[in-house]
């Protein structure tokens, strides 16, 4: 039956079919040939503020940042084929923003933007769409100084023009004008006044909380792959780097990170590198898989009595582990009765269980908001990541890469930006409610 219906199809069928097809490919290159394009950028300068504008036309763009430390950067990677001609740019000598630079991008789609910083800031990052273009707008403050709410002799820039400005309390002059040219056609936008907000401060007798963020997989190692491509290393990583901008944003947190860049971490190193930084709770973000392919939603993970169990067996028989954990208290009990060490290891294990597990239904509770729920209460597992039970830790399983549709939900960047902010929200919650206390002095 089928054979007798193929021959039945003409030579014309078959030369429309092909056009159709072609005329396909032509729109998907068209459409991906008019992804938004980077075509200004303007910064605006003061000892303690600052506001870098990225202009973009031909659509709505990609883009994420993150801060490095030692020296003070922040790192922006836009989707750009083409190059960034200018760079570097040196800026005026006592503010904030040193240097505009570009970098190794992570990919060919993407070029990567670098801002040398005097001193470490926290970044604001917004976006607004002026006469058709999209402007991208990165508002970074130390902190210190009286707050403004624009900058002094904020210059409309040229065509294809980075202008920086400076603030002080003399009247207005002329800023000099360094050429930034793109690769794409550019239209001047208007001026952009910086907005800041007031500092926050922690509550009196409280203290940060040091967060270890967690990507998983890297490198080597792609993790779980969808059936488009699309691999968890990538999600992780880009939801890792948007959990970090939210959280260092935040008074009541110090954000780390256990991998900043796509390279291999193994698993019993991640708890490790989260110690030493001195992390209070640990965070790992992960993308599901499953056979069904109808599997959907995100789900939350904490460490199994079973795992803690061994961990804890294993720690009491090494004396460094007993020193490490304790901060050098294992070292007064490794003389003592090896039931008063397993007592303060349970009770120190115990504790650090309960914070998990009260940390994920908070953060289960804020992603039932953004999408579908594939376990509506915590998960116990022996997964490794979560292998040190000595410092709270979840295991976030952002949604299912192997569903098709679910996998074109993890690509994007509004999803991404709710998972995070999920995230950062169960956070808060918890330790609004169970705040650190600071050592009394």
């Amino acid at each position: 039956m089928m054979n007798a219906s193929m021959n039945r199809i003409t030579t014309k069928g078959i030369f429309s079919f092909f056009l159709l097809l072609m005329m396909f490919v032509l729109a998907l290159v068209t459409s991906t040939a008019k992804a938004a394009s980077l075509s200004n950028i303007q910064v605006s300068n003061s000892p303690s503020q600052a506001q870098v504008t990225l202009t973009f036309v031909d659509g709505k763009p990609d883009y994420s940042y993150f801060p490095l430390h030692s020296p003070e950067r922040l790192v922006i990677d836009v989707q750009q084929r083409g190059e960034i001609i200018g760079l570097p740019l040196k800026l005026a000598k006592g503010d904030l923003v040193k240097q505009v630079r570009a970098s190794q991008a992570p990919d060919s789609q993407h070029k990567r933007i670098v801002l040398e910083l005097a001193q470490a800031a926290k970044t604001k990052a917004t976006v607004q769409q002026v006469s058709g273009q999209y402007q991208v707008i990165f508002t970074l403050s130390t902190g210190k100084g009286q707050a403004s709410s624009s900058f002094n002799n904020t210059v409309m820039p040229t065509q294809s023009a980075v202008t920086p400005s400076t603030r002080n309390s003399q009247p207005a002059q002329p800023a000099q004008e360094k050429s930034l040219k793109m690769n794409a056609p550019a239209t001047a936008p208007a001026a952009v006044p910086v907005s800041t907000t007031p500092t926050k401060t922690l509550p009196k007798g409280t203290k940060q909380v040091v967060i270890a963020i967690d990507a998983g997989h890297g490198g080597k190692d792609p993790g779980a792959i969808g059936k488009n491509g699309y691999k968890e290393k990538d999600v992780t990583l880009s939801v890792a780097r948007k959990l970090y901008q939210k959280l260092d944003a935040d008074p009541m947190f110090k954000p780390v990170m256990t991998r900043d860049g796509d390279y291999f971490i193994s698993v019993s190193g991640r708890s490790d590198v989260a110690r030493k930084k001195g992390a209070n709770m640990l965070v790992s973000i992960h993308a599901d898989s499953a056979p069904n392919s109808s599997a959907r939603g995100a789900s939350v993970w904490v460490l199994s009595n079973r795992r803690a169990n061994s961990e804890l067996g294993s720690w009491l028989e090494q004396r460094e582990k007993q020193s490490e954990l304790l901060g050098g208290a294992g070292d007064a009990l490794s003389g003592a009765d090896p039931y008063l060490s397993q007592a303060v290891l349970d009770l120190q294990f115990g504790h650090s269980q309960r914070v998990g597990y009260d940390v994920a239904v908070h953060v289960i509770q804020q992603l039932r908001k953004i999408g579908n729920i594939h376990k509506k209460t915590p998960e116990h597992a022996s997964l490794g990541v979560l292998r040190s039970p000595d410092i709270p830790s979840i295991l976030v399983e952002t949604g299912f890469i192997s569903n098709t549709s679910e996998e074109q939900l993890l690509k994007s960047n509004d999803y991404q930006e709710k998972v995070a902010d999920g995230i950062h929200q169960g956070l808060r919650q918890y330790f609004l409610a169970n705040p650190l206390q600071a050592a009394p002095k």
